[in-house]
């Protein structure tokens, strides 16, 4: 799958851009290495003399010079590549090895484009995502109720459970791990859990695509019905992780069904890792989408499902009482 002109224009001038920094910087190691070594000067104006000797001697039939020449010009290349690389200055350091980082290789377009241009486009789904605020270190168990429930255990202690679970996935993760269903009442936590996790994931270099239900897949269908590129689709179709927060907020047509289900099913079929964060239970889920998804989650998820009191509510009245 390709990508829309904007992204490839983006990333062959962001891949020209280093080109230009890394001839930038070995031209002024050179200069340095020119100004502290007169000797370099001295072989640049003879290699340029033997040059135009050469270019005669071919001309008047002199073989003998000419060979005479290039033996000389070849002394002096090497004495000046000795004193070059004994400055400490090889060439210049172009993060692709395959282009030197001009954007193609005999005339298409490098690999290293079609990295950046996916990157790019990741770049350009999670650019509102909070992962700075939230992260396992302050997801906060106090806030949930202690006492058992009729099951034998507290909310805090099944919310432990989760958070643990959910901890060593993060730190376990691969693009085989599981799919994750985190469900619950509104204001448990799961955002912020999905958000832990993908710090943890992105620091491991993974490719994640986070979004809410409803801005996912108005992005998908904007782009469906405009462009038509589906460039985005196919993102969070290949992303090494994907995360859909507050499924079920979005609004529901036969055309959202259908990219749902495409979502669910082709990352299922490539085994790749999605989460969905929720407040609707299975039964919900049935009901709002089909016996089909449904069925195709609860056959390849992993269920988490959180208890307790809205959080943020919480966190309100405490902010109130306080002042």
């Amino acid at each position: 799958m390709g990508y829309s002109n904007e992204y490839y224009a983006k990333a062959i001038n962001i891949i020209k851009e280093n080109r230009k920094k890394s001839l930038a910087q070995y031209n002024q190691l050179l200069d340095l290495t020119y100004s502290a070594v007169p000797r370099l000067s001295e072989i640049d104006a003879r290699l340029s003399a033997l040059g135009a000797k050469a270019m005669t001697s071919a001309m008047s039939g002199n073989q003998k010079a000419v060979e005479a020449c290039k033996a000389e010009s070849e002394k002096l290349q090497n004495e000046k590549q000795e004193i070059i690389t004994g400055a400490g200055i090889t060439s210049p350091k172009f993060k692709c090895k395959k282009c030197d980082d001009t954007g193609f290789v005999n005339n298409k377009k490098c690999d290293c484009v079609n990295k950046l241009a996916k990157k790019l486009v990741l770049q350009s789904l999670n650019e509102h995502m909070p992962l700075s605020t939230q992260n396992f270190n302050n997801f906060d168990l106090n806030y949930y109720p202690d006492k058992a429930t009729e099951s034998g255990i507290s909310p805090k202690e099944h919310a432990e459970q989760i958070y643990n679970n959910l901890k060593n996935y993060a730190n376990n993760f691969t693009i085989n791990s599981d799919n994750i269903f985190l469900t619950g009442s509104v204001g448990l936590g799961k955002t912020h859990l999905c958000m832990s996790i993908i710090n943890v994931v992105t620091e491991k270099g993974y490719g994640v695509i986070y979004g809410s239900a409803q801005n996912l897949f108005s992005l998908i269908e904007r782009e469906h019905f405009s462009s038509g590129s589906g460039e985005k689709l196919d993102a969070m179709l290949n992303a090494d992780l994907l995360v859909i927060d507050d499924l079920g907020t979005e609004f529901l047509s036969a055309f959202t069904a259908s990219v749902f289900y495409n979502i669910i099913n082709t990352r299922i079929n490539n085994r790749l890792p999605t989460i969905i964060n929720t407040n609707l239970s299975f039964k919900e889920l049935e009901e709002r989408y089909s016996a089909r998804i449904s069925s195709r989650i609860v056959g390849n998820y992993k269920f988490h499902a959180l208890y307790g009191k809205d959080i943020r509510q919480i966190k309100a009245f405490d902010n109130m009482n306080n002042k």
